[in-house]
């Protein structure tokens, strides 16, 4: 029987109609997630990882999942369903050491929504005009993953898909083509503003010169399915 259990998201659930924090759970991954897991790669990971989400969760559409919220269960699931341990590699700022970091995802740092924010959320364009957006959902990034097959302008097109309108979304893309750079880029920066997930960065003391660093994680597939010497390190000992 499957254990489901709590979990605060960083979204606070403020963009979910009807859906307190409480009412959120989640398991960890199981035999039958795998399937999907160890097959996940750059041009399937949306579909994919949806396919072990719907799974995964109770009390929320998985569609309608933020990016935050999802890079948040991601790590989870990596700390209670494999471990909260990885090495990183790394070259220290201060003396150019290259070093073999050991990470503590348990230890990120997360960043939670305003207690106040509300969308959708108007901003002011250079041309007079203005526009509303919302935050990019699970989704979105589906539609992206597919729309991007044969399409160059896949970035405009992901962006244009959190504006909140009533025009066809090929409509919002053909005015996001001509839109001024400086739009484009304001309309980025509403969305870095209200970034909220973990902060995949965790602090280090070098071996050479025993100064203290930080050390950027990278998005990894095995965040999803161990492989290689993360899979020996975390579960082949003793074997």
């Amino acid at each position: 029987m499957s254990t489901y259990l709590p979990i605060n998201l960083p979204s606070r659930c403020l963009v979910y109609d009807g859906v307190k924090q409480d009412d959120v759970k989640i398991r960890a991954y199981q035999g039958q997630d795998e399937v999907y897991l160890s097959q996940i790669n750059p041009k399937n990971l949306e579909k994919n990882y949806f396919e072990v989400l719907h799974n995964l969760i109770q009390g929320v559409d998985p569609l309608k999942l933020t990016l935050g919220d999802r890079m948040y269960i991601i790590i989870w699931e990596c700390i209670n369903s494999y471990s909260n341990l990885i090495k990183v590699n790394t070259i220290c700022s201060h003396c150019l050491n290259e070093e073999i970091v050991s990470v503590d995802l348990s230890n990120f740092d997360v960043t939670e929504l305003p207690k106040d924010f509300e969308q959708p959320y108007t901003i002011d364009l250079s041309t007079g005009e203005k526009i509303r957006l919302q935050l990019l959902t699970v989704a979105d990034d589906i539609k992206t993953e597919q729309y991007s097959v044969g399409h160059e302008d896949s970035m405009l097109y992901r962006y244009a898909r959190s504006v909140v309108t009533d025009a066809d979304i090929l409509q919002t893309l053909e005015q996001f083509r001509s839109l001024p750079a400086k739009d484009f880029l304001r309309i980025v920066a509403w969305h870095e503003k209200f970034f909220h997930g973990p902060v995949m960065e965790s602090a280090f003391t070098c071996s050479k010169c025993d100064k203290e660093d930080k050390v950027e994680v990278p998005f990894r597939f095995s965040f999803f399915f161990p492989d290689g010497s993360e899979l020996e390190e975390f579960f082949g000992q003793g074997i």
